[in-house]
């Protein structure tokens, strides 16, 4: 099962927000272009799990936003985002957390993994 902080869920709440502000205030400075009336609808974002590295300190994620549902997705409706994650590391991804940490020296979301152990050394 994944795992969001409700500090991750605060602030993935503030950019989805952000961004449909962003994407709306695109299309009404586009509304005199024929092709772009009708399309007020807000974009329905899924959160989308990636792994981007994997090196002798442990595996690196990111995390996007995405408006588009790929057939090898695996989904996880958590009721207010749905997460999209590959299926071929989705098994891996069963017991992650996804924090945000907003401290004086680091600001950011941070994916942690217990189910992997990494020991170099």
């Amino acid at each position: 099962m994944v795992t969001i902080t409700k500090s991750a869920a605060a602030e993935l709440k503030t950019i989805i927000d952000a961004e449909h502000r962003s994407n709306l205030t695109d299309r009404i400075d586009r509304m005199d272009q024929p092709d772009q009336m009708g399309q007020a609808n807000r974009t329905n974002y899924s959160l989308r799990i990636c792994v981007t590295g994997i090196g002798n300190r442990g595996i690196t994620y990111s995390l996007e936003l995405d408006a588009v549902q790929r057939d090898r997705d695996t989904v996880i409706d958590l009721g207010w985002i749905k997460m999209l994650i590959d299926r071929k590391i989705a098994p891996s991804l069963q017991d992650i957390v996804i924090d945000f940490t907003d401290a004086c020296d680091e600001r950011g979301f941070v994916i942690k993994n217990p189910s992997l152990c990494c020991r170099c050394g």
